[in-house]
């Protein structure tokens, strides 16, 4: 069972003794300056469970974002201990919540690292439980009034109905919490308000939850906002944490329909994804904005996901073809990309609050969607329950 230790503890006079208890109980660790080093042990196809025993300095919330962050992307194959001076009670519940990492006190004995180890399984989680973590797929808006909603609907629609992923629990959520439309396209109540846990957001738990679940005749499960004037900017990200560790629990896709303008919270979430598709349309505007979300999507930090892009209302000639797809391309060079036809059935479906997916799955948007579901689909670990 391998163990790596990172120092990266900035007080020598702290981190030495530190590092030597450690050591006195774990002779056999493996000292590491970063985790890029253990990426090979991690791609390996040994099933174990790496440890990685993380030394952090005091006051530096940042290391808790990180090990969050790749304890929610790794956790079937590595376990994070965080050892450093107190941390606040809602960082300790995001390490906890990741399913990936845990913390110890700097001032505690080492024998509590240990039990730690102990405690986790001997092969991944997904080899020893047979369940794979929770897939996230991020449908980020290049503009306004691109069809960003209705993509996403409709791909998770198409995963709650279809055959081979009719087993799988989904939800769509809508981070939209000042102008969400989502509701209105299904013709459901949206239930989600934000403001009561933005405040105090260990309100909330797992009956208050439920009371924010919409759900839709199809099987999917939504959570939305109604229209306010909520201050999107002031939003606890403890609060958006918290909503997500409880939606992880409990579904094995979750589709994220984000708005049009970024907030602080936005590129953390999209870091979790697996799948990020960019939605846009096909003009020289259109595809100059989408060029500039790419940039700041790969200019994130710790992006693992793998982006595709979704041209929306395509313009199709007599034999299928792509209208202006030669400017797509050259503006849009070595991008995947789903081209998503325009369709009468599109503004029917939102007229009458039924989804393509139901009324109109033979149509040809439907099928241009399914694409984008089989690409959902790939990223779904196939050991999900």
């Amino acid at each position: 069972m391998p163990i790596y230790l990172i120092n990266a503890h900035a007080d020598a006079e702290k981190a030495v003794p530190l590092e030597q208890k450690i050591r006195g109980l774990l002779p056999e660790i493996i000292k590491t300056k970063n985790l890029e080093n253990i990426t090979p042990e991690i791609s390996s196809g040994n099933t174990e469970l790496v440890h990685v025993i993380f030394l952090a300095p005091s006051n530096d919330a940042t290391y808790v974002d990180l090990l969050v962050r790749t304890a929610e992307n790794y956790r079937q194959r590595v376990f994070f201990i965080l050892v450093s001076d107190e941390i606040s009670g809602s960082d300790y519940k995001r390490l906890v919540r990741s399913g990936g990492a845990d913390w110890v006190s700097a001032n505690a004995p080492a024998q509590e690292i240990l039990d730690i180890i102990v405690q986790q399984p001997a092969g991944s989680e997904a080899a020893v439980t047979g369940k794979a973590r929770p897939i996230l797929v991020s449908f980020v808006p290049s503009a306004g009034g691109v069809g960003n909603s209705t993509l996403a609907i409709e791909a998770a629609i198409q995963m709650r109905r279809g055959k081979a992923t009719a087993n799988r629990r989904v939800c769509l959520v809508d981070l939209d919490f000042q102008t969400s439309h989502v509701c209105d396209y299904l013709d459901i109540e949206p239930r989600l308000h934000i403001e009561e846990i933005s405040a105090n957001p260990r309100r909330l738990d797992n009956q208050l939850f439920e009371v924010f679940v919409s759900h839709h005749s199809s099987g999917l499960d939504v959570l939305a906002s109604p229209r306010s004037k909520f201050d999107t900017c002031g939003l606890d990200f403890a609060a958006l944490d918290g909503l997500f560790g409880l939606i992880s629990t409990r579904y094995d896709l979750i589709m994220i329909d984000f708005p049009v303008n970024w907030y602080s919270w936005t590129p953390k979430i999209i870091a979790a994804s697996s799948g990020i598709i960019v939605s846009g349309v096909n003009s020289i505007p259109g595809l100059r904005q989408i060029a500039g979300a790419l940039t700041t999507l790969r200019a994130t930090t710790d992006l693992f996901g793998e982006i595709r892009v979704a041209i929306n209302n395509c313009e199709r000639g007599l034999f299928g073809q792509v209208a202006r797809r030669q400017h797509v391309e050259s503006v849009l060079p070595g991008e995947q990309i789903f081209y998503v036809r325009n369709d009468p059935a599109a503004l029917e479906s939102i007229n009458t609050g039924m989804p393509m997916a139901l009324s109109h799955p033979r149509r040809g948007i439907s099928k241009d969607i399914a694409k984008m579901t089989a690409f959902c689909n790939g990223l779904t670990s196939a050991s999900v329950a």
